[in-house]
């Protein structure tokens, strides 16, 4: 083995090793969640805005259904800050983790796996992918506002020395108005 290609080895393990501490002090706060507790928690219908960073808020729908099984959960988002058409997201438990299947109505679909964390009554999905061709780690929380959920989508992106989450996109999910 080349010392080049060790020493880019050990500088990567050391920067996942460094990533890893950083974010251990937040998740020891949180223990893992019941798959369950999350379906039931969002399952409904839902109003609010949407937004990405630097974008104007758009108006959004969130249809949430949980299965009867209580296995998975699918969100159904009428707008989104990105394309006039609906995204679907479809989380399913997966053993230990929480699998998801996104589309966004233009793009092919993406998938993801996730591991479920809850903090008092906030849900985390916390997972290492790719996002806008960087390596990165996502997170999917679901804060308590009101009598709805404030859903933040936060990146950490693993190609810069950024050591915090960057807001992506928001959505606020507030009870549908009948």
């Amino acid at each position: 083995m080349k010392i080049s290609h060790l020493k880019k080895m050990i500088s990567s393990c050391f920067k996942y090793s460094l990533l890893f501490l950083i974010f251990t002090p937040s998740l020891s706060l949180a223990d893992k969640a019941s798959f369950s507790d999350f379906c039931l928690s969002m399952a409904g219908q839902w109003q609010g805005t949407s937004a990405k960073l630097k974008q104007k808020p758009l108006q959004t729908y969130v249809s949430a259904i949980c299965s009867a099984d209580r296995r998975q959960l699918i969100f159904s988002v009428s707008r989104s800050a990105k394309h006039p058409f609906s995204e679907t997201w479809w989380f399913r438990e997966r053993g230990e983790s929480t699998f998801l299947i996104y589309y966004d109505g233009v793009d092919k679909d993406k998938s993801q796996s996730f591991s479920l964390y809850q903090q008092n009554e906030s849900f985390s999905l916390l997972g290492e992918g790719k996002l806008n061709k960087r390596p990165a780690l996502i997170q999917l929380r679901f804060e308590p506002k009101e009598s709805g959920w404030l859903w933040l989508q936060n990146v950490q992106y693993l190609d810069d020395d950024t050591d915090r989450y960057l807001f992506y996109r928001g959505i606020e999910m507030m009870p549908l108005e009948r």
